[in-house]
């Protein structure tokens, strides 16, 4: 559709028309200067020249219209634009327009106009025919036009009949129809393109309406408005966005209780995630509460720290985590004297619960072997340990010797291998099992203190000579803080001409003679064995008892002096001299203490 209001037409609207009577002239040429074919026409915003301006002529006769009376007629300036080409008028379709008539040219007397809005700028005077609306086609938006002045006619150009297709731009698109389509979609304030507005004629017929020729610039069904479209402020576009309105408050009311919903289901799954996290990174470890059911063995090793104790006892089920474990471990000043060895305990017990009862029972389920003790004593230990008839542990020691792991050097020997410490006891053990546990932990000690290498720098033959001076060592001495001067008389009389190389101490010959002999000068004199270090020289035969690491080092390495006599008074307290007069002071006043027979001849008590 064109700013004139006119449909499309293969005639110009001229002198002649519905208003004129009989046929649309055909409007001659105008002669071209020089000669030469008609210019073709241009193209553009409409396509073919414009006609002639119906406001120059009409079926009332050539010039301007008539001005009413008593109305003042108003001017309308010259555009200052070059002559264009006139849009050829077309019949105004009987839809409703939109738009207002331009000032200056008053409404005609006698000439009834449409009920409807106008739609670009109404001729004056003239009626509307009924013609139908092509609908659906936008059309672009027309250039401004100069304005004929009234007073005279302008010369107008040769205008060629109107194409009775549609006419295409230089883009390939019809643009009159797509601004035809814009104008009448903007011009329909009522829902339905289908039916007649209200305040239309009733008698007039509307074609179905075709929305084939809508592009994507249309509304959607589902109410989608491009971005860059201006709103539709007819009653139509008002009413379709109170609906689509209500619709989407229908679906932002879902919606919103769609996302509450995930929102709360979120925030409670990630509260209870990271009441998770914290409990598990920076929250108190697991625990179990009360002192636990059931009963289970468990070992600690030697030297175990809280946190490998922590790991056996959750291993076992005593506790609920590591964690609470070593927490209570730390809280506990008494928690570091908990002894290695095997207890008995209950499961599920609380952390600090199972700290208690560890320090309670002292090493729990274990067996201590002291250091200094005899092979025999030991075996007397173990069989009251495992609860066997007495002399069952020797016996196995003496069967089964070969499957203890003695090194070759102890000759068949197991005094002195038998290593003092705390072991574990299991219901069931067997004594061979805690025989073979005790020289296992000799020899690996003995190992570790390095025996054979340090032998030669204290003038010992071997690490067996070691260990059989630190086992008299270890017999001799009240406290270890005395072991290293004790070590130092050793070595004097073994390598000085003080005693002429004889040890002279009763715990060898004691080692040999039957428990609770009395030990007189005659038997210290008469009793011909290796371990009567009165009457032989040197070191006796094998070691007389099971010393511990601290005799071993003593001996190793003997604190610096020129001590050759000591004695180990009754208070505890051991005395040291350098000559055998002052020795035989001390021994004196040893024998009164302890209500023995002092003799002077041979410095020493009798029993």
């Amino acid at each position: 559709m064109t700013d004139q209001g006119r449909g499309y037409s293969p005639e110009p609207w001229g002198q002649g028309g519905p208003y004129g009577g009989g046929a649309y002239p055909t409007p001659t040429p105008a002669p071209v200067p020089g000669g030469g074919p008609q210019p073709r026409p241009q193209p553009g915003w409409g396509g073919p020249v414009q006609a002639a301006d119906p406001y120059q002529g009409g079926p009332y006769g050539p010039g301007p219209y008539p001005a009413n009376p008593g109305q003042p007629q108003p001017q309308h300036p010259q555009q200052p634009h070059p002559q264009q080409p006139r849009q050829p008028q077309y019949v105004q379709p009987a839809y409703p327009q939109q738009g207002y008539p331009p000032p200056g040219y008053p409404q005609q007397p006698g000439h009834p106009q449409p009920q409807g809005p106008q739609q670009g700028y109404p001729q004056p005077g003239h009626p509307q025919p009924g013609y139908p609306q092509q609908p659906g086609y936008p059309q672009a938006p027309q250039p401004p036009q100069p304005q004929a002045r009234q007073q005279q006619a302008q010369p107008q150009p040769p205008v060629e009949p109107e194409p009775t297709g549609p006419v295409l731009g230089p883009d390939g698109i019809d643009w009159e129809a797509e601004a035809a389509a814009l104008e009448a979609e903007a011009a329909g304030d009522f829902a339905d393109p289908g039916q007649p507005h209200p305040d239309a004629d009733p008698d007039q017929a509307y074609q179905e309406y075709d929305d084939s020729g809508h592009d994507s610039y249309d509304e959607d069904q589902d109410g989608y408005t491009p971005f860059l479209r201006e709103p539709d402020e007819s009653r139509s576009g008002e009413r379709r966005r109170k609906q689509t309105g209500r619709s989407e408050r229908k679906r932002s009311g879902v919606a919103c209780l769609g996302v509450s919903m995930l929102m709360v289901a979120v925030v409670g799954g990630g509260g209870y995630f990271g009441y998770g996290l914290y409990q598990s990174h920076f929250g108190p470890a697991p625990d179990y509460v009360g002192n636990g059911t059931g009963k289970v063995t468990v070992n600690i090793p030697d030297s175990a720290t809280g946190a490998q104790m922590a790991d056996t006892l959750f291993s076992a089920g005593v506790v609920k985590s590591a964690g609470a474990f070593v927490s209570a471990y730390d809280k506990n000043a008494k928690a570091t004297g908990i002894q290695s060895g095997t207890y008995t305990m209950p499961t599920h017990m609380s952390a600090a619960d199972a700290i208690t009862f560890l320090l309670s029972e002292n090493g729990g389920d274990t067996l201590i072997i002291p250091e200094g003790e005899r092979a025999t004593q030991i075996y007397a230990l173990v069989d009251t340990k495992l609860g066997l008839k007495a002399g069952s542990t020797a016996a196995v020691a003496k069967a089964d010797v070969s499957q203890l792991g003695l090194p070759s050097y102890a000759n068949g020997d197991v005094e002195g291998f038998l290593w003092p410490t705390r072991y574990p006891v299991s219901p069931g053990m067997k004594p061979l099992t805690l025989l073979q546990s005790m020289v296992s932990n000799a020899n690996q000690e003995f190992q570790t203190l390095g025996l054979d290498a340090g032998a030669s720098a204290v003038k010992l033959k071997s690490g067996y000579q070691v260990l059989v001076e630190a086992s008299i060592l270890q017999a001799e001495g009240n406290n270890t803080t005395d072991f290293g001067k004790i070590a130092r008389v050793l070595f004097n009389r073994l390598n000085t001409n003080a005693t002429q190389g004889e040890l002279q101490l009763d715990s060898t010959l004691e080692y040999y003679l039957p428990p609770k002999t009395p030990l007189t000068s005659s038997i210290r004199e008469n009793t011909h064995t290796s371990y009567n270090t009165y009457i032989n020289a040197g070191l006796p035969a094998g070691p007389i008892s099971n010393p511990g690491s601290e005799a071993i080092n003593a001996v190793l390495s003997p604190t610096p002096g020129s001590w050759v006599y000591f004695i180990a008074m009754p208070n505890g307290v051991t005395e040291f001299t350098d000559t055998f007069d002052e020795d035989k002071v001390w021994v004196q006043k040893y024998c009164e203490q302890t209500h023995e027979t002092y003799d002077a001849a041979s410095g020493s008590c009798d029993s």
